[in-house]
């Protein structure tokens, strides 16, 4: 059978699936985006140079995990029971992934011709001028789409080879902080050679702060192709990996000789349930990594804009928890959640779990697990503050509130968690919840700039964390609403698994 023939079949595995669907989502949330915070400087004359500008950088922040999340979805129905190994037997390895990376191929076109179509969109809502010369637009098209195609040449192997989509999606998100967190820092080499970073590095709009007057201005200059060429670069070192993988045979042959691999006694563990769950899986290592991550690249913004940053350690607490509270922390949270209920969620283990187990005590042990990780990551955080000050030689006194911002910031995690599990519990796919909690932590930085810092999850975390930034909270609104919020989704939980009815072998 051709290629033609292969691409139709895949085409039937997704019928129903609604994989496409992402793309239009991500399209309008992006153009959301930039209705609210442009929808004032309507008529502009520079406008489509803010446009050009911008979407770049939104790209950074929502493609990656989109592309990672959508070649989990290609992977997702061979990774289930044995349906890898029975297409094994008519067909090769190679001819499956390459007729699945053809389907992303024409699929990220697609995505790539209605984000070019959402420019000329945003221009007509905002008034902007859409006389601009085309060309732009066709290179913002190419730098875009080849972009992507190496992040789906990148997330497609590794969906292909690990049955666990953590690595996946794990792998794109940090990709899209690192790129988001590398435009803050002044331009090298290697910022060209990371491939989420090539949105904006190929972008051919700079913009200019005026610090005195506080005006922005926008001009054009010449398109810098060098990290399409290492993208290109990237995008045949990949495949040669993917090829050489192939060629060796080893997806299956590897999982079943860790399976018939025989313990000569049986050992009764007494740590907790959801724990023993977890062994092995490295769900559990972003708690630890990502706040690692964000310490050290906001110690060193701090030390590069101390002229601005005056608060002494307050100024380091913001750099260290501002992107970690409005993006890292809800995401790995999803993460996690998806892992837990992973297991459950695979073949029939939900019957059996059912059989000795009430639904209450099922979704309080995943609550429990979830709260106790975040806990701890939190406390990480602190010490990661507290170290980093130390090394840096800070001045001053520590922040008198600290205690109470992390008191406050745990029982808002706990928030987080309880919303997290139940996505999770409802949404079998391991993909969408993390999802869903990446675009939750928007939903919440929306909330709190429109005054509403109570109404999800997700800003109450924010601004628990960062209440000098961003206004002071009333402690007993805080605390009833997070109260409320965590009651409401663990006994909707319960409900839930009480009253539907147990999938299994899907």
């Amino acid at each position: 059978m051709g290629i033609i023939g292969n691409l139709f079949i895949e085409l039937k595995k997704h019928k129903r699936r609604f994989n496409l669907l992402l793309f239009p989502l991500i399209i309008v949330l992006e153009i959301a985006f930039i209705m609210g915070n442009y929808s004032g400087q309507r008529g502009s004359a520079d406008g489509w140079m803010i446009l050009f500008y911008i979407i770049p950088i939104i790209n950074c922040l929502f493609f990656p995990v989109t592309i990672a999340g959508f070649a989990s979805r290609l992977m997702d129905i061979e990774h289930k029971g044995e349906m890898l190994k029975c297409l094994y037997t008519f067909t090769t390895p190679q001819r499956i992934f390459f007729t699945k990376y053809l389907y992303g191929a024409i699929a990220t076109f697609i995505l790539v011709v209605m984000q070019c179509g959402s420019v000329i969109i945003c221009c007509k809502i905002l008034d902007f001028d859409s006389t601009f010369p085309v060309k732009y637009l066709f290179i913002h098209g190419m730098t875009t789409y080849i972009t992507c195609m190496t992040l789906l040449s990148l997330h497609l192997m590794l969906a292909y080879f690990y049955r666990n989509q953590a690595v996946s999606i794990s792998v794109g998100i940090l990709g899209s902080f690192t790129a988001f967190f590398s435009l803050f820092l002044p331009s090298t080499i290697i910022q060209k050679l990371l491939p989420w970073e090539s949105f904006v590095s190929c972008g051919f709009i700079t913009m200019d702060w005026d610090r005195d007057t506080r005006d922005i201005s926008y001009a054009l200059c010449n398109p810098d192709y060098i990290p399409m060429i290492i993208c290109i670069g990237w995008i045949i070192l990949f495949t040669c990996i993917t090829l050489i993988l192939l060629k060796r045979s080893g997806v299956e042959e590897t999982e079943k000789a860790n399976n018939n691999r025989k313990t000569k006694r049986i050992l009764l563990h007494k740590r907790p349930v959801e724990i023993l769950k977890l062994k092995g899986s490295p769900a559990w290592i972003a708690f630890f990594i990502v706040p690692a991550i964000s310490a050290a690249i906001g110690t060193v913004n701090y030390l590069g804009n101390i002229s601005i940053l005056k608060d002494g350690w307050y100024s380091l607490w913001t750099q260290h928890t501002l992107f970690l509270c409005y993006f890292f922390m809800p995401v790995i949270i999803g993460i996690f959640t998806g892992c837990i209920w992973r297991v459950e969620h695979t073949g029939t283990n939900m019957n059996l779990m059912m059989t000795h187990q009430r639904p209450a005590m099922i979704v309080l042990g995943k609550y429990a697990a979830t709260c106790f990780i975040t806990s701890v990551s939190l406390i990480w955080v602190v010490a990661l503050y507290l170290i980093s000050g130390s090394i840096i030689h800070m001045d001053g006194t520590l922040p008198s509130g600290i205690i109470q911002w992390l008191i406050m910031g745990i029982l808002s995690s706990w928030v987080i968690c309880a919303f997290q599990v139940l996505v999770s519990l409802v949404i079998r796919n391991f993909i969408l919840p993390v999802i869903v909690a990446f675009l939750g932590s928007f939903a919440g930085l929306s909330c709190i700039t429109k005054g509403a810092p109570y109404l999800t999850p997700f800003s109450l975390f924010d601004i628990a964390m960062n209440q000098k930034e961003l206004g002071t909270i009333d402690i007993r609104s805080f605390a009833l609403s997070s109260i409320i919020f965590i009651t409401a989704f663990i006994m909707i939980a319960i409900m839930y698994l009480s009253r539907t009815d147990v999938r299994s072998n899907e």
